[in-house]
């Protein structure tokens, strides 16, 4: 027989899965204007591209309908396009043809067209200013391609210094002023001790704020790969970039994406499929919009640069169907959602890398118990417009499985998860999981390999009082 108080708590149940948590205006302001931001890019899937360095003339016989399949099966959704010469009319014509085979596909593509990219310095050590010439560059290359609805914007420029960045900044307004829809990507240097001297700028947070404040930047970018140096020296570097760009995200209401590694250089190794899975899962949870791979193609050897997606012999390598597999698994199991989250708190547990935070017990998750004392796990904490709230536990090893037990606090707490069909549902992740309640809450064990992930949506009375008191 059902008691009066198991239909109380059924009945609450109904109405926290029937109400967001709040408003979307009562979001903090920041927060709401970053998923805004979000939701004005005009994305159907999440944003996951690739560093190309290839070009027309040299590789216009690859880019064929097949290979911007193969992007599209891969789980490719925002990559760069080939450079091309703009005044050579079979090059522009093929570049229109690759846009149209990319829109049959859902891929929206980061055009690399050089009136669009902002001046070098040429190694001279002097302060660098726009050519004469530049604002009508510009334009022209919008006209050729601002009706494209597969053109996502305009590559402009990488890591700006102190003697480039009001070049670079100019050059992003002007670029976004002449083609409005679009929206065009520029990317920044990483942290790295002393850089605020080369960069011009007495901070990091000065620097990350004059790049959106002088070149009203639709999102930041930047790309870090001190996470695949030997052993893990590198993780304090790569996961203080994720919380710097992060914090400039809170505090100017943009979102951030970053670019990752998937190809082996100077010291940097080759990652494997778990540390490919690693990256990808660790930027994410710690709120980055999109996610970017370095490089794809190789076109030659050069240096020590190996075993890229594509070789230099064109063929596909084992990164590439590691990665395809990473990106085929996100999206089923996710789709859009993150799209739609803004990331709230980004914590460790048991030890904080790049100056980040500690976990510490909240509404959303009370216990983090990993079956090996010491195992590293990276928790995500994110909200959407309609203020529910979500979680994302990692694997925060390259190496090692872990089982961990999440324990989400409240007899009425409800967890809802995506199965492999991408629908959510209510229980934990991945159906082979069992979780139990108790007077604590409910307790959820995980299986995760290296760098594995399991996302929730979080519902509970603890939950919906802790809103109202940040109201």
């Amino acid at each position: 027989m059902i008691t009066l108080i198991e239909i109380a708590l059924l009945a609450a149940a109904v109405l926290l899965l029937a109400a967001p948590v709040f408003a979307a205006e009562s979001l903090p302001d920041s927060l709401r204007r970053m998923l805004e931001k979000s939701a004005s890019l005009g994305l159907t899937k999440f944003p996951i591209g690739f560093w190309s360095y290839t070009n027309l003339t040299d590789h216009g016989r690859h880019m064929d309908e097949a290979e911007v399949e193969e992007w599209a099966d891969a789980g490719f959704t925002v990559p760069m396009s080939p450079s091309f010469d703009p005044a050579d009319a079979d090059q522009l014509f093929f570049l229109r043809k690759l846009l149209a085979w990319a829109e049959k596909r859902g891929i929206k593509l980061i055009i690399t067209d050089p009136r669009t990219h902002a001046p070098g310095r040429g190694g001279k050590e002097e302060v660098v200013a726009l050519p004469d010439d530049k604002a009508q560059k510009i334009a022209a290359a919008a006209n050729d391609f601002r009706e494209s609805r597969a053109a996502f914007g305009f590559h402009t420029g990488d890591e700006p210094d102190r003697f480039t960045n009001d070049a670079f900044f100019e050059t992003y307004r002007l670029t976004r002023e002449a083609a409005p829809k679009l929206h065009p990507f520029m990317n920044l240097l990483p942290h790295y001790p002393g850089v605020e001297a080369h960069v011009g700028y007495p901070t990091w947070a000065d620097y990350l704020d004059a790049a959106v404040q002088k070149a009203k930047v639709d999102f930041l970018c930047y790309d870090c790969y001190a996470q695949m140096n030997p052993g893990i020296t590198g993780w304090d570097m790569y996961y203080e970039n994720l919380r710097l760009f992060r914090e400039a995200a809170w505090r100017n209401g943009v979102p951030f994406w970053t670019t990752i590694l998937s190809v082996g250089h100077f010291r940097y190794r080759c990652p494997n499929y778990d540390e490919l899975r690693w990256q990808f899962n660790t930027a994410l949870a710690s709120g980055a919009n999109g996610i970017l791979w370095f490089f794809y193609y190789m076109r030659q050897p050069h240096g020590n640069y190996r075993l890229s997606p594509v070789d230099q012999h064109w063929d596909r390598t084992q990164t590439y169907y590691d990665l395809r597999r990473v990106h085929k698994d996100f999206h089923r199991y996710y789709g859009d959602l993150f799209l739609r989250l803004a990331p709230t708190r980004v914590t460790f547990h048991p030890q904080a890398f790049g100056g980040g935070e500690v976990w510490t017990p909240n509404e959303l998750v009370s216990e983090v118990k990993p079956d090996k004392e010491g195992h590293p796990v990276l928790l995500g904490e994110f909200v959407d417009i309609e203020g529910r709230r979500y979680v994302t536990l990692v694997n925060n090893s390259m190496t090692e499985s872990v089982n961990v037990t999440l324990t989400f606090p409240g007899a009425d707490v409800q967890i809802h998860s995506r199965d492999w069909s991408g629908q959510e549902r209510e229980g934990g992740a991945y159906a082979a999981e069992r979780f139990t309640r108790d007077a604590d809450g409910l307790r959820v064990p995980h299986w995760l390999a290296p760098g594995q992930e399991a996302v929730y949506r979080v519902d509970s009375e603890a939950i919906r009082q802790a809103a109202v008191a940040a109201g």
